[in-house]
């Protein structure tokens, strides 16, 4: 049986980088994080600020503490996720200074959003998926594209707990923030291939299967941001055309 405690300060002693994976020598692979540096909460206030001027809701920057208060606020939510059996690493070791957890395998799910044969029954699963999370009476992080692995066997899985939304809003509104940053990172790729609108019946499909508090609470977020899609590309970059992606997305659901 391995030590992973023993097997976590043999990887610390070689490890420069904040994150890297290890094989141990059962032939385990496995991720380390190490405390990055402390982020100045002064920036936070200052994005902060500017949501409740947008009246983005649930769309609200979430803190990360960085350091050793998020590599806390990540081992507590791999424990929390594993006990409700949510496909997500599990919390192997730890100690103030990094956390080690287990590889999920297979493959990013963004190079199957990105790909036009795949996206929109991939796009569907991964909204399903999120599903599942909230049904174990959970909630995700950053449920970007970015953070969706699709693991070897098939399934889908989640990675990326260094903050908890959940210490700066309701669980409703947390739950409503995973179906946000989700669409939000989907609708720019599902707009460039012209399969936004197959993608919003999609949507609205599972909107109508959703509970009807967390249907409601959904509506409230996205018709505050649904003047965003007037946005100009190129007014904050990529910021910009994701959420006018996003309010688009949303708009036309709204009209169906």
């Amino acid at each position: 049986m391995t030590d992973y405690q023993t097997a976590l300060s043999q990887c610390l002693s070689e490890q420069t980088a904040t994150i890297a994976s290890h094989t141990l020598a059962s032939g385990e692979t496995v991720w380390v994080r190490k405390a990055g540096k402390h982020v100045p909460q002064w920036r936070y206030a200052a994005l902060g600020l500017l949501s409740k001027v947008f009246k983005l809701g649930a769309l609200q920057p979430v803190p990360n503490l960085g350091g050793e208060a998020a590599l806390a606020i990540e081992a507590r939510r791999l424990q929390e996720l594993e006990q409700a059996g949510v496909p997500a690493p599990k919390l192997l070791a730890q100690n103030r200074k990094a956390i080690m957890f287990s590889n999920l395998g297979g493959n990013g799910f963004m190079h199957e959003i990105e790909n036009p044969a795949t996206q929109l029954g991939s796009f569907a699963e991964g909204l399903a998926a999120i599903a599942r999370v909230h049904k174990a009476g959970q909630y995700l992080s950053q449920a970007f594209i970015r953070n969706i692995i699709r693991q070897s066997d098939g399934g889908i899985g989640f990675i990326d707990f260094e903050d908890d939304p959940l210490l700066h809003m309701p669980l409703i509104q947390c739950q409503c923030r995973d179906y946000l940053c989700y669409l939000q990172s989907s609708a720019t790729w599902l707009e460039r291939t012209g399969n936004l609108s197959e993608a919003v019946a999609i949507w609205c499909r599972h909107f109508q299967s959703l509970p009807e508090n967390l249907q409601t609470a959904l509506r409230k977020n996205y018709l505050r941001v649904l003047w965003l899609r007037r946005l100009k590309a190129g007014w904050m970059g990529n910021d910009t055309r994701r959420l006018s992606a996003l309010a688009q997305l949303l708009y036309q659901a709204e009209k169906i």
